[in-house]
């Protein structure tokens, strides 16, 4: 399985000047503290009440995470395409949820009012889950296989970044 990585982890930084938006400092989490889901610790724009549905990452052919904020230019750019990647392979295998790491949920959930994608959205309110994947810089997409292995990661969005990542659905949904 060819596995790509649009941006290393020694080029990340290039990141903050391209196509993507960088993010405040992230939260440590205790070495020790071991979650039973790597998405545990999200919340609904509350920031009380967990989500009660995490996606079922393992044992799905595909799953998509997507880290954004309202004020990041790229991830506005996003949400329609990843929208539509959702809408196409919903059904089949396939999981997509939207990572907000917004400091203000009011902007956040404003955000998703005027997109109103399909696909769940949640809220990273202490950041513990996007210290937990490395998110340094927005938007932030990681796509997972059927074992929670990273098959591919992308960082900023470009239109043909997109296309790859919707070919990488496509062949880890129908089994190719």
């Amino acid at each position: 399985m060819k596995r790509r990585t649009f941006l290393s982890s020694s080029t990340q930084a290039l990141a903050l000047l391209g196509a993507g938006c960088a993010t405040v400092d992230a939260v440590a989490v205790p070495a020790t503290e071991v979650p039973s889901h790597p998405l545990q610790g999200l919340t609904t724009f509350d920031g009380h009440t967990p989500l009660e549905k995490l996606p079922a990452i393992l044992d799905r052919p595909a799953t998509v995470i997507d880290f954004w904020a309202s004020w990041c230019v790229p991830c506005r750019q996003s949400f329609p395409h990843l929208d539509q990647l959702y809408r196409t392979w919903l059904g089949r295998g396939f999981d997509l949820i939207g990572v907000s790491v917004d400091d203000d949920p009011v902007a956040a959930r404003r955000f998703f009012t005027q997109f109103r994608p399909r696909f769940p959205v949640a809220w990273d309110a202490t950041a513990v889950v996007r210290e937990r994947f490395g998110v340094v810089s927005l938007p932030t997409t990681v796509l997972l296989d059927k074992e929670g292995s990273t098959v591919l990661r992308n960082v900023g969005f470009e239109l043909s970044d997109h296309r790859y990542l919707a070919e990488q659905v496509r062949r880890l949904v129908e089994g190719g």
